[in-house]
Order: structure tokens, then sequence, then C-alpha cells
């Protein structure tokens, strides 16, 4: 409070000093309140598209948080495509108008929505975002993406939908058909934390989960499980002590762990995780690994 009290006395020193402005530094009578719209996947349904496919069953539910509070100056919701291609470029084309009701699932076809940016299929590094316009009764519309901002509503990620955080858009990235067994066998893995490239071996443990040894150059005791989402083709670690003693790395630390999330890349046959790397006594902070 203290600290607060002296800030405010300096800024209204300031003030007296070298005048303030009243305005703020945007119109405030041209400030549009609008409403916000959570857009997330409808589980149990696609995550990626497959290159060159069209085919599959896509969904996204639509719900307005109960943060939101009133929303009576809604007027309606319109679907939104974001189409980002391989060079990063973007552009959009509305899927659906007239969503009135809420929370609503809608179903998302993918040759529908390609054939609206004139093309006839997905291409591998393509990226398929869905996201939600908002329509004012004033007449006003509030994107959920352009050109010029990106998508809207960034700032809401501290709140909460059904436990989760809030989730502004869905993306389906554009990919190859996943196979788990091939990356099985002798892999390399460039591992940050121990700031080396070196080889690991990788095994299938079941249909989604890739057993990996080798790790720290072949100084860990234990062996890292990687479970595979071959939905969304991601991956996790859940914490997994892989060092007992880490004397074997010349540090004096007890129960080196790591746990952390990622991608697996079908396409060239790479899996990339962020994990936190852990002790007894603290943390490593996060590190990147990258297994081909």
């Amino acid at each position: 409070m203290k600290r607060i009290y002296l800030l405010t006395l300096i800024a209204a020193a300031l003030c007296a000093f070298a005048g303030c402005r009243r305005e703020l530094p945007y119109p405030i009578d041209e400030v549009q309140r609008g409403v916000l719209i959570d857009v997330v996947r409808v589980p149990g349904t696609g995550g990626v598209i497959v290159q060159g496919q069209t085919a599959g069953d896509y969904k996204v539910k639509l719900s307005i948080p109960a943060y939101q509070g009133d929303y009576s100056s809604l007027d309606r919701a319109q679907l939104l495509a974001v189409l980002a291609d391989t060079q990063g470029d973007a552009s959009s084309r509305v899927v659906e108008d007239g969503i009135t009701a809420f929370p609503v699932e809608k179903s998302i076809s993918i040759a529908d929505i390609y054939a609206k940016f004139g093309l006839s299929a997905p291409a591998r590094g393509e990226a398929l975002y869905i996201t939600a316009n908002v329509i004012l009764k004033n007449g006003k519309t509030i994107p959920g993406w352009s050109e010029h901002t990106g998508f809207n509503n960034q700032a809401f990620d501290g709140w909460k939908v059904d436990g989760r955080a809030y989730s502004g858009s869905v993306k389906y990235p554009v990919t190859c058909p996943l196979s788990i067994d091939a990356f099985a066998g002798a892999k390399t893995i460039k591992d940050e934390w121990w700031e080396e490239t070196y080889q690991i071996t990788v095994a299938k443990k079941s249909d989604t989960e890739l057993e990996v040894s080798g790790l720290f150059e072949g100084k860990a005791d234990h062996s890292l499980t990687i479970t595979v989402d071959p939905v969304t083709h991601t991956v996790s670690v859940a914490r997994q002590a892989l060092v007992d003693n880490t004397s074997t790395l010349g540090m004096p630390y007890t129960n080196l762990s790591l746990s952390g999330s990622g991608t697996i890349d079908a396409c060239d046959g790479k899996i990339t995780f962020s994990a936190t790397v852990t002790v007894d006594q603290g943390s490593f902070g996060s590190s990147t690994f990258t297994i081909y």
C-alpha cells in the first residue's frame, strides 16, 4: 500500500509540474463494448487436417462465458474461417451467419471452407482457424480476426470456461497421416538442457505411447514415456524421474525429472516438446527437446 501511495504522489507531482492532458490516448466515445464468444473443438472430433483430404468429422462449440454477464447488445454471431498459407499470409471468409443461440455446436465442412477460398484441397504447412465475429444490435461488427490486428480478445486467457482457459479460436494444422510406428527405432535428439545432440532409442510402448531410452548421452537411469494424442498431433510428458542421483551428471541433486508438452510432426518425423527440468532441490526452468 505504501508503494502505491508513493507512486500516486509522484504521478500527481509530475502532472502538477509538467501538466497533464485529461484526454485518453484514444477517443473514448468511439470505444465499443463487445461480447466475448468462446470457440473450442468438440471432443472426439478432428483436430488436424490431412493434406489433400477434405473428409472428416470437424465440430466446434460456441458459448458465451459466464464472466461476460449481460450480452443483450448481441444481435448475432458469425462463424469465421481464417486460412494461413505456407508463407504465413492469412485471409478470412465467413462460414455461417445468423448464430443467435448459445451454447451451440457447429459442424465444419473442410471442402466447403476451402471452396470459399478458391482452393480444392488442403496443402501441407497451411493452418485453418475457426473463430467468431460479433454483430451488435447497433449494426457494428467486431471481427474475431482481421489482417491488421490478428485474433481478437487475446487478453482474456485468464477467464475460465468449463474448467479450462477461454479459447477464442480453434486451430487445425494441415499435416500428414500419423503412424506412431514410424517414430520407433534409432533416433537423434537435440537436447537443449544437456546442450548436446546425441543418439537415443525410441520404442513403441502402445498405440499412444513412445518410450525414449538413452537420454543425457546414456546417463539417465530411467527411460522417458511420451504420450501421443493422434487426434491433435500433440504430445505430453507427465512428470517422470529420469536420474536418481545427479552425481552421475556432475551435480549434487536427486530425482531429476521432466514434464511438459509439444507436437509431433508426421510429415518430417519429428517430435518437439518443451519440458521443465526439476530436481528435489529446485528447478532448472524449461528447455526444448527435439527428436528426429
